[in-house]
């Protein structure tokens, strides 16, 4: 909906800039957007006398303002640039009562009302470049939709004791790339660093980068230590998914302690300080950037070399238990350019040697618009026809990558279909999904259920989907430093990975050796990655025309061969028909006299589920048969 000030200030920023040289007209919608802040944002260097317009709130136009502009704001004062601000307070939403270009008490209740919002209650009114930076902009101050009031309550805080080093902080309550450099400020200011416009020649001076200065200034805390290390600690712990309850006082309690130890655990670091509950390097690193302490030890590593039997006994002298490898592709181009493929060779010898592997699949350009569900499917028969060679078994997560920094507004529109594509085919190929990339693209895709496990491209720091997001719950491998380990014929570059171990990987080559086709523990294994409620309330056999013992990994099944599943207790049936993937109507009457058995919630979860079976099926009858199981044959489905 069209605010009625916001299009007076866009048919005034055109009326009275349309023809200054840099001047962009903006559209008159009267919706408030970058493009309405631009233009305020050149109408005001225009105002200063600054030639070269640019979108940008800079160093020049920050002393122009408060060289020219600050000692003037008073009562009764008129000008163009107070009508600038107080159009730019309509856009913000706050209310400045007037339009017409004279500073009055309603100009100034306004900035404070934008001080209070920012966390100073008390403001003066003082309205300097930062405060006018804060207001040129989109940033919100107030509570936003999904936003958190304790992380609003940080921002606040950050804003009131630290903001001689950023500026204002919004206060919207989202954690963000914003939010987690001024956590990195705060302890640099903690730490003693000044500011970079008060740092003598040659001194070291606060960046919001956590470097190497920083790295041997921060402390150790435990138990009884009190100030601002201990409660950017704090708030470091509740951005992460700890400490949820707070107090955020500055006071290292026994509770602080306990969670320091459960996020040391959490993200299996090997420190004793930090499993004892002592903020130590690891512990401030792990909370502050997404790489954490690059320094700690490790049991993965994934690597696009082809491994010798010597370097895979370098990552067996390093203590690699795990390791990543590449279903298929090269690396490289021109002269440079070498295969980066899986081996049967290569499997033997890692294998081997007691590691496992955990597959990936990248083979493209890291581009955002490579991403769409045609893609995805596309890779996925790709990443299938290569693990199904290689001997890889079924059940296996196999891992694709987003080796790119999705911007978080771009994920719906080719992250998430790339998914659905990659789920929807290599599911019925006996495999599952593992989705490699950002913290916020790794949480965005398992959310959606189209991958069960992350493994994490933390060593993007910088990366947007890394700087503010908590690591995802269901992480199984983290990728945290690159280096060449060994020596001569031993050398190999890896990237460090750290694992949760939930994914074991891996860990044998698939050879079938009964009498049954492929297809069908193929189809037995897709029904298990889709079926996950089959626990111990819940079994089930797949029964054939005669009795067999199927141990197919993930599964370990008693059967007699017909097409049937049999669940639970009792002398009812539900069959339904499936023809190309798709399920006659009866079956949803059906399913409902049969749905309460199965641990899904709604009717829509079940319905939603059962086409993911009749995807696998493909064709034939599915019965559902609720009776007692006999012994020798009842069997669990993990």
């Amino acid at each position: 909906m069209a605010d009625e000030m916001v299009l007076e200030t866009q048919q005034w920023l055109n009326n009275n800039y349309g023809n200054v040289p840099g001047f962009e007209k903006v559209k008159e919608d009267g919706k408030t957007g970058w493009p309405t802040i631009y233009a305020l944002i050149r109408a005001l260097q225009h105002e200063l006398g600054i030639t070269e317009l640019s979108d940008n709130f800079g160093t020049d136009t920050s002393n122009r303002f408060d060289s020219k502009i600050v000692p003037k704001l008073e009562i009764g004062y008129k000008s163009n640039v107070v009508r600038l601000i107080q159009y730019a307070f309509w856009c913000k939403g706050i209310s400045p009562v007037e339009s017409g270009g004279e500073f009055t008490e309603y100009t100034l209740k306004a900035i404070k009302e934008l001080q209070s919002d920012a966390g100073f209650p008390n403001g003066d009114g003082k309205f300097t470049s930062k405060w006018a930076k804060a207001l040129f902009d989109m940033s919100a101050f107030v509570l936003v939709s999904g936003g958190d009031k304790t992380v609003r309550t940080m921002q606040q805080w950050l804003n009131v004791n630290y903001n001689i080093y950023f500026g204002i902080l919004p206060c919207d309550g989202i954690y963000q790339r914003a939010t987690n450099t001024a956590l990195i400020y705060a302890l640099q200011s903690e730490e003693g660093l000044p500011p970079e416009s008060e740092a003598t020649e040659g001194q070291p001076f606060a960046n919001g980068n956590y470097g190497n200065t920083t790295t041997q200034l921060t402390p150790t805390l435990q138990v009884g230590d009190s100030g601002g290390f201990v409660e950017i600690l704090q708030y470091g712990l509740y951005v992460n998914g700890f400490y949820k309850k707070g107090p955020f006082n500055g006071n290292f309690t026994d509770k602080l302690a306990t969670e320091i130890s459960k996020f040391a655990s959490f993200m299996e670091y090997d420190s004793r300080n930090a499993l004892a509950g002592i903020a130590d390097i690891t512990t401030f690193k792990g909370l502050l950037i997404s790489s954490g302490d690059t320094n700690r030890t490790a049991i993965g590593a994934d690597t696009s070399t082809q491994l010798t039997p010597a370097q895979v006994k370098t990552l067996v002298d390093n203590g690699v238990k795990y390791v990543g490898r590449y279903l298929t592709g090269s690396v490289g181009s021109g002269s440079d350019e070498r295969n980066k493929y899986l081996t049967s060779e290569e499997i033997d010898n890692i294998l081997g040697s007691g590691l496992s592997i955990f597959p990936i699949y990248q083979d493209n350009y890291p581009e955002v618009k490579y991403f769409n569900k045609e893609q995805g499917t596309s890779d996925a028969i790709a990443a299938a026809k290569a693990a199904i060679k290689l001997g890889v078994p079924y059940g296996t997560i196999i891992y694709f990558a987003v080796d790119v920094d999705v911007e978080d507004g771009d994920i719906a529109g080719t992250v998430i279909p790339y998914f659905e594509g990659v789920f929807g085919t290599l599911t019925g190929s006996g495999f599952r999904v593992g989705v490699y990339g950002t913290r916020n693209v790794c949480q965005r895709v398992i959310d959606q259920k189209t991958a069960v496990y992350a493994f994490v491209s933390d060593m993007s720091t910088g990366y947007s989907g890394n700087l503010g997001f908590a690591m995802p719950q269901d992480w199984a491998f983290d990728q945290f430093f690159e280096y060449t380990v060994g020596s001569g014929e031993g050398a190999v570059g890896i990237d460090q990975v750290g694992v949760s171990q939930v994914d074991l990987g891996m860990q044998y080559v698939y050879k079938n050796t009964s009498k049954y086709p492929d297809w069908f523990f193929q189809k037995l294994a897709a029904i298990g990655i889709i079926w996950p409620m089959l626990s111990e309330v819940i079994k089930a056999t797949i029964e054939l025309e005669q009795d067999a013992y199927f141990d197919a990994e993930p599964f370990h099944i008693y059967t007699e061969l017909s097409e049937k599943l049999s669940i639970g207790e009792g002398d009812n049936e539900t069959s339904f028909n499936i023809s190309k993937g798709e399920i006659s109507n009866s079956f949803y009457e059906q399913l409902k006299d049969f749905g309460d058995a199965l641990s899904l919630s709604g009717d829509d979860a079940k319905t939603e589920l059962y086409h993911k079976l009749g995807e696998i099926v493909e064709g034939g009858v599915f019965q559902i048969t609720p009776a007692p199981f006999k012994e020798k044959k009842k069997a669990m489905l993990d």
